[in-house]
């Protein structure tokens, strides 16, 4: 199966600084991809690559087998391809939760009546249905959150990169927001996702830690293995992927993926998971 999404010997220099030093890494079509490492590892910077909000001093980012690079208009990519979560969630205080919701549809030439109608089914989605009319400041930082998540997903995209975004919550926000990323997961949603926490790095497919800008190992998270089920995490020696960097380094290549049964697929178009 060819990567949906794929860092292929991806180099980014800023004057002396090496961000990332020759880092490879094939996501595949509906897999949960968890991204860990200390603080300045190049972990947001693989990220913002995956968005393409940065480009590669040398090496390529592929979508779909295409060079990102290659594009000279990467808008569309950004709006309709890729959904973006960030740690702090960027919602605007003078519009409620479902108005936020719909700023994202703005330029999809859906008309207003389309648009409210999906924010409202994706606010739904998230478990936030009955807080739509509620604005940022009258909400929890977890439902933030889940407003910042219905909102990356306005425009029905491919991919949905998170960076950090549990980074501020509490454990019971944390627990709902991983939640919801379960059941996108479910439904077929590839998701790469920056994380500091083990907890919740242990909940994606596959766990890879990053290092001064090399990957240096890749595990198996609580939820890898076909059909989504638990794996052991030890195919590779690496554990749950969150380590002090001893294990031998080796990079995050399609031939370490574990085998996914066919499937029907979700709406996403990733395999769909059943649930457990």
């Amino acid at each position: 199966m060819e990567p949906i999404l794929e860092a292929d010997d991806v180099h980014v220099e800023y004057g002396p600084v090496h961000a990332l030093d020759g880092a490879s890494l094939a996501v595949q079509p509906g897999e949960w991809v968890a991204v860990a490492g200390p603080s300045g590892s190049g972990k947001s910077t693989l990220l913002q690559l995956f968005a393409a909000l940065d480009h590669p001093t040398s090496g390529q980012i592929r979508f779909r087998g295409q060079d990102l690079g290659a594009r000279r208009v990467l808008d569309d990519y950004r709006r309709r391809d890729i959904g973006l979560v960030f740690q702090l969630h960027n919602l605007l205080p003078h519009l409620d939760a479902q108005r936020n919701v719909e700023v994202a549809m703005f330029g999809t030439h859906r008309h207003r009546g389309a648009r409210r109608r999906e924010a409202a089914e994706l606010l739904a989605q998230v478990q936030l249905q009955e807080q739509a009319g509620r604005f940022p400041p009258e909400l929890s930082g977890g439902e933030r959150q889940r407003v910042a998540i219905a909102r990356a997903l306005a425009n029905r995209p491919s991919v949905l990169l998170a960076d950090e975004p549990t980074g501020n919550l509490d454990p019971d926000s944390v627990a709902n927001v991983v939640d919801v990323f379960r059941r996108l997961h479910r439904e077929g949603l590839t998701i790469v996702m920056v994380t500091h926490d083990r907890q919740v790095a242990e909940a994606a497919d596959r766990v890879v830690t990053l290092e001064r800008g090399r990957i240096l190992e890749a595990g198996g998270g609580a939820g890898a293995g076909p059909g989504g089920e638990a794996g052991d995490g030890d195919d590779d020696g690496a554990g749950d992927g969150v380590g002090d960097g001893t294990e031998a380094r080796h990079q995050a290549t399609p031939a370490g993926l574990r085998s996914r049964p066919v499937g029907t697929f979700g709406p996403f178009g990733g395999p769909r998971r059943s649930e457990h």
